[in-house]
C-alpha cells in the first residue's frame, strides 16, 4: 500500500485519528471498547475507494500548545500543513484492499483501544485512545464523510503527558481527499 494511500486512509478512517466522542456510560452500553476485528468489520461497510489520482488537502484549523509562543505555534501549523498537501496515485491493488487492512499494527508499542467506531452509509464517527509511557495519552477523533471518490473529515487530536517541551497539545484538522481522474501514465 502506498504511503499516500496510508495518509488518505488514516484521515478517512481515523486509524490514527478517530472520531465521535461518547461518554463512558455509552461505551459500557455498547459493551466497552471495540476489538480490532469489530473495527475492521465496521470499516468494511465503507465504500472502497476508486483507483486513480487524488488530491489531498489538509487544513489545520486549530492548534493549541500551552506554553508555546504564538509565532512558534503558527510556524508549527504551517510546517505541518506543507508536509500533508499534494496528489497521489491510488493503484487498483490498493483500492481493492479497501480500508480493512489499515488496522495492522495500530498502536504498536502502545496500549490503544477504540471506544467508538461507527459507520452509517458513508458517515464515519469514531474515537481511539492510546497510552504510552514515553508519549503520554492521546485521544483521537474523526467525524465525516468517506466515499468511493474522496473523503471530507474533521480530525481532533488531544494529547497529554508527553515529553517536554510539548507536554500537552490539541489540534483540529480538516482533511479533504478528492479523486481527480485516472492516474497519469496509465
Amino acid at each position: 500500500m502506498t504511503v499516500r494511500f496510508g495518509i488518505m486512509a488514516t484521515a478517512a478512517l481515523g486509524v490514527l485519528a478517530l472520531a465521535g466522542c461518547g461518554s463512558k456510560e455509552e461505551d459500557a452500553a455498547r459493551g466497552g471498547p471495540k476489538s480490532v476485528a469489530q473495527v475492521r468489520e465496521e470499516a468494511g461497510k465503507l465504500e472502497r475507494p476508486e483507483p486513480g489520482e487524488y488530491r489531498q488537502q489538509v487544513e489545520i484549523t486549530s492548534l493549541e500548545v500551552p506554553g508555546m509562543p504564538a509565532d512558534a505555534a503558527e510556524q508549527m501549523k504551517s510546517a505541518m500543513k506543507a508536509t500533508q498537501d499534494g496528489t497521489f496515485c491510488l493503484t487498483k491493488a490498493d483500492a481493492e484492499r479497501g480500508y480493512e487492512d489499515m488496522f495492522n499494527g495500530i498502536g504498536k508499542g502502545n496500549h490503544c483501544s477504540h471506544s467508538k467506531f461507527d459507520v452509517d452509509g458513508g458517515q464515519l464517527d469514531a474515537q481511539m485512545e492510546c497510552q504510552s509511557q514515553q508519549q503520554g495519552k492521546a485521544v483521537m477523533k474523526v467525524k465525516g464523510t468517506v466515499a468511493k471518490d474522496g473523503s471530507n473529515v474533521t480530525v481532533v487530536m488531544d494529547t497529554t503527558g508527553g515529553p517536554p517541551p510539548i507536554t500537552t497539545m490539541k489540534m483540529t484538522m480538516q482533511l479533504t481527499t478528492t479523486r481527480l481522474g485516472d492516474c497519469k501514465g496509465t
